[in-house]
């Protein structure tokens, strides 16, 4: 293995399976603003993440190296086997092809879990994990049976990782249960947002092009079209008040495995008119949604963080959400805006609440864009990372 990168910070092999143009949801959102971040304070990052092109690639964009590659064999028989054979594929070209030096292996969620440990075995390099979220709790909030093979991987994570990232205080009590030895090696370094992605958005006319419903007033939910994120939990609450704000939309902007079931919903429940389906927006589009809604609803039953609350803060938007998992400690301060209990009554409840105070909302408001600026930016939040990196190098 060729050692030719000279610097005076340290160099980081970060293995992901999203990255840049590839984004389906958090992790891919907070990997790459680590990464951005990170590379400002003079640490390289060597990304290695999979090929969406049918071609193995590489790359250098503003001092990153970024390497796209494919499974080992092109067919696999089950998603069990494509991850081995994709895991082997970053094996070898690890250990033969890559001829960049680098001090700390970062993997994010198990999907890489192979990979980083046989690293960290043959190499001797610190391994460092960040735990997005977890296969048991997420199985359990969408009704779904968890795989054994991905608790496994998860497990190899807990036992083999130098150091451990997770979110939330949340997210370290689920792991503290697995394995109460990790206490010690388990920091919480919540999810940030860069503040400047959030400042422009789209032309007065743009917008009304690609949203002419922007003229009226709007709810707005954001985030995968998957069960555990509530979105039928939103549209039940949200068929119980329309018809006392008659003026008054929904929009769902997101893709997803559940979104033809949340489209029947809407329309057994004659709601067509009122619910909007976005899909997936581009930054601008995003931008402009948050700064034109009467609300951001985060009605999610599991959330390890939650980072679209951040987005609605930043935006200087009042968050509604459920008492659950990250989004407590994100809004703690707001009570006014945590719904105690899930269910469809309860949020619309406080929706109906929430519509008739606007005044109240404003300061609410502006208490979670401070909330944002003082303890979510990652200008600062990049310096915990670092301090882990550092850490383990220097032992």
């Amino acid at each position: 293995m060729n050692k030719i990168l000279n610097h005076n910070g340290k160099t980081i092999l970060l293995l992901t399976t999203e990255f840049h143009d590839q984004l389906f949801g958090g992790l891919g959102r907070h990997v790459n603003d680590l990464v951005r971040t990170g590379s400002r304070d003079k640490i390289t990052f060597i990304v290695m993440t999979i090929s969406h092109t049918g071609k193995e690639s590489y790359s250098v964009e503003e001092g990153i190296h970024i390497f796209r590659l494919l499974p080992w064999q092109e067919k696999s028989e089950d998603v069990s086997d494509y991850f081995r054979n994709l895991n082997f594929r970053f094996i070898q070209f690890i250990l033969q092809d890559l001829h960049l030096q680098f001090d700390v292996i970062h993997v994010h969620d198990w999907f890489f879990a192979i990979t980083g440990c046989q690293i960290k075995k043959l190499l001797k390099k610190p391994l460092v994990s960040t735990f997005h979220s977890t296969e048991l709790e997420r199985k359990q909030f969408n009704n779904g049976k968890a795989i054994p093979q991905i608790l496994e991987y998860e497990d190899q994570l807990l036992q083999f990782s130098d150091h451990i990232i997770v979110c939330s205080d949340y997210m370290k009590n689920i792991l503290i249960k697995r394995r109460s030895d990790r206490n010690k090696s388990i920091s919480v370094i919540p999810n940030g947002i860069i503040i400047e992605d959030f400042s422009k958005t789209l032309s007065r006319d743009d917008a009304l092009k690609r949203f002419p419903f922007i003229k009226t007033p709007f709810l707005l939910g954001m985030g995968r079209l998957v069960k555990e994120k509530g979105f039928h939990v939103l549209i039940e609450s949200f068929s119980q008040i329309h018809k006392n704000h008659p003026t008054l939309k929904l929009v769902l902007a997101g893709m997803g495995p559940y979104e033809s079931e949340i489209k029947q919903m809407v329309d057994l429940k004659g709601l067509e008119s009122k619910v909007i389906f976005v899909g997936f927006l581009n930054e601008l589009e995003r931008n402009t949604l948050l700064s034109k809604c009467e609300i951001l609803v985060v009605p999610s039953l599991y959330e390890p963080f939650g980072i679209v609350a951040l987005e609605g803060m930043v935006s200087a938007k009042p968050v509604l959400a459920f008492k659950t998992g990250g989004l407590t400690e994100i809004l703690q301060g707001s009570d006014r805006m945590i719904v105690e209990q899930v269910s469809s009554s309860n949020l619309a409840d406080k929706l109906h609440y929430c519509l008739h105070h606007s005044k109240e909302m404003e300061k609410i408001a502006e208490q979670g864009y401070q909330a944002v600026i003082d303890n979510y930016q990652w200008l600062s939040i990049i310096k915990k990372t670092i301090a882990v990196y550092n850490n383990l190098v220097c032992k």
